[in-house]
């Protein structure tokens, strides 16, 4: 099919990794649907606010768009909002998920459908020393993580029960410009701009510097999963990762070193890791390279001078106003 054609429809669109997917699609020629709980749509796109967990207004729109793709990349996430109720993780994470596949499977069957699963089904790695696969047991550790493993679950059983052509893309952590500024990255990056325009004293605080994670950019994952979609087999899930990690003491020291202040201190504020913490998490995405010409392109490095790129433009903006 000519991509030119593709009716192509995201949901959260308006978030990191949509904004980059839909200004990816756009680029490849597609009619581009997205929608939103709030937030600003790339232009472009033709959007439109809708809630995830209104199964009737999801049907709706489904019927009326008829898309030829759907990326499923809506989803509540820890440190996005402040201390949201866990009934809110299930109403949108699974409910939310099960009411788009079915109206998929009723109004739209033959699209190919993306869930943006997550490394956090695989838990804990059973052994440190391997990266882990798409063949890993998912061992959720979280009440996000359990549904995130539903979305993917979910996924799975649509494909086998109905038909639908499902593919599960299993993010490990991304970065890069838009990333959400409660997440740890942009926390960093923030805490770096306000430093270089005297509005905060030279530290950085941050809970702990210990945790090791497969970091790969956000334009890289969108990428992976635009392949993912095109060349995956249906039913299938794959890893989308860099294959290597990176301590949350090695991003400090990057985004410090970036920065034209000397001598900015670290503090960590809870040091120690707990027994049941992941302390490293590395993914292979051997299974993804083999069905498609998908591989990271950007540096960590280059992820994070663009992420406080990004915070500078945005502090001197809010200076400004």
């Amino acid at each position: 099919m000519n991509s030119s054609r593709l009716r192509i429809l995201i949901t959260g669109a308006t978030g990191c990794a949509g904004s980059h997917l839909s200004e990816l699609a756009l680029a490849h020629g597609a009619e581009v649907f997205g929608f939103a709980h709030a937030g600003n749509f790339v232009a472009g796109v033709i959007g439109q606010v809708l809630d995830l967990t209104d199964r009737t207004a999801i049907a709706n729109y489904l019927q009326d768009v008829q898309p030829d793709r759907v990326f499923h990349l809506a989803a509540l996430i820890p440190g996005a909002m402040i201390d949201p109720p866990p009934q809110r993780y299930i109403d949108v994470n699974i409910s939310g998920t099960y009411y788009l596949l079915d109206a998929i499977k009723r109004h739209t069957p033959n699209a190919r459908v993306l869930i943006a699963s997550s490394s956090a089904v695989y838990g804990r790695p059973q052994h440190l020393d391997q990266p882990i696969s798409e063949d890993a047991p998912l061992q959720p550790q979280s009440l996000y993580a359990t549904t995130k493993a539903a979305q993917d679950m979910l996924a799975s059983q649509f494909f086998t029960e109905h038909g639908l052509h499902t593919i599960r893309g299993r993010t490990f952590n991304q970065t890069g410009p838009r990333e959400p500024a409660n997440l740890v990255c942009a926390t960093i990056a923030r805490q770096v701009a306000h430093i270089e325009a005297g509005l905060q004293e030279p530290i950085i605080r941050t809970i702990t510097l210990q945790p090791r994670r497969d970091f790969s950019d956000v334009r890289d994952v969108v990428a992976g999963y635009w392949a993912a979609l095109e060349h995956g087999d249906a039913g299938e899930a794959y890893n989308i990762c860099s294959g290597h990690s990176t301590s949350i003491r090695q991003v400090a020291e990057i985004l410090t070193g970036l920065s034209s202040i000397q001598h900015i201190e670290i503090i960590e504020s809870d040091p120690v890791l707990g027994p049941r913490a992941i302390a490293d998490q590395i993914g292979e995405a051997a299974k993804l390279r083999a069905c498609s010409d998908w591989q990271p392109r950007i540096a960590v490095g280059q992820s994070l001078r663009d992420l406080l790129d990004e915070w500078r433009q945005r502090v001197r903006a809010e200076a400004a106003a």
